[in-house]
């Protein structure tokens, strides 16, 4: 974009402040607003000896919008944005453009950002169900059910009282799903951090636990499942049933052969 359209998309109204945190300045116009100055006042005069396109009074929003339509200003070589965010508060920018690879580099961290989402968001929807709902038991932490059935590690990262634990709901400044009081006994109280980051456990009376909550990939589920004395039973199922086939005629060697190979490989 040249500088004439540039000018144009902030008079016109065609940007938003959020736009800034969204980097859609960067993937759409190709550059970025670099904050270096906040002042109370305006004090566009004072931060730049370059020419502002509109140097009159901006706009703050609410029931004055339609007469102070502007909430932006902007030099007319393009080079310093002004936003005023509210009626004592002014932001200034410097307009940065960006290279393609750059571009294409924030692209594919949005694309990366925006995958943990669907991520986080999946985590806290399971666990929220097997912990805080069915209160899944603690020795069942390390049993691999979580590893083995929905691909979720806890990791263990502090055990004792109430009061010494870093984590816990309705503390500190932490979101959490159910911020509740925690159960225990025979029932295990569970919460989870709304990022799907965190697990707090309470086991007894005063003995919590805080668990890094990691999500596993294909080759460490597999190992998971290798390791798992259950899908170790069912593979031998398999073969008991398949040599009683095999047996009976039911199937030729070959077909015993190469489905055999096939529940071997799919235990180990």
């Amino acid at each position: 974009m040249n500088n004439d359209q540039i000018v144009k998309l902030f008079l016109n109204g065609e940007l938003k402040y959020t736009d800034i945190e969204k980097q859609t300045l960067e993937i759409n116009f190709g550059f970025k607003l670099v904050q270096f100055s906040k002042s109370r006042f305006d004090t566009r005069q004072s931060q730049t000896n370059k020419d502002w396109v509109l140097s009159k009074e901006l706009g703050w929003g609410g029931s004055l919008s339609d007469d102070f339509p502007n909430r932006w200003d902007i030099t007319s070589d393009a080079s310093i944005v002004c936003y005023r965010n509210n009626f004592v508060e002014f932001t200034f920018f410097e307009l940065v453009k960006i290279s393609l690879d750059e571009k294409i580099k924030i692209e594919k961290e949005i694309v990366i950002k925006e995958a943990e989402k669907v991520i986080a968001s999946n985590i806290v929807e399971t666990l929220t169900k097997v912990l805080i709902q069915e209160m899944m038991p603690f020795s069942k932490v390390s049993s691999g059910y979580l590893e083995t059935n929905f691909g979720i590690h806890l990791k263990q990262t502090q055990r004792g009282m109430h009061m010494n634990m870093r984590y816990k709901p309705r503390y500190g400044n932490i979101n959490w799903v159910a911020n509740q009081v925690l159960c225990w006994g025979s029932n295990t109280g569970w919460d989870i951090t709304i990022d799907g980051k965190i697990a707090c456990c309470r086991i007894n009376y005063d003995d919590y636990v805080n668990f890094q909550i990691e999500v596993l990939n294909q080759d460490q589920i597999k190992e998971y499942k290798k390791n798992d004395p259950n899908n170790a039973d069912d593979s031998f199922k398999k073969l008991q049933v398949l040599k009683k086939m095999l047996d009976a005629g039911l199937i030729s060697f070959q077909e015993y052969a190469l489905k055999k190979e096939e529940i071997l490989k799919s235990y180990n």
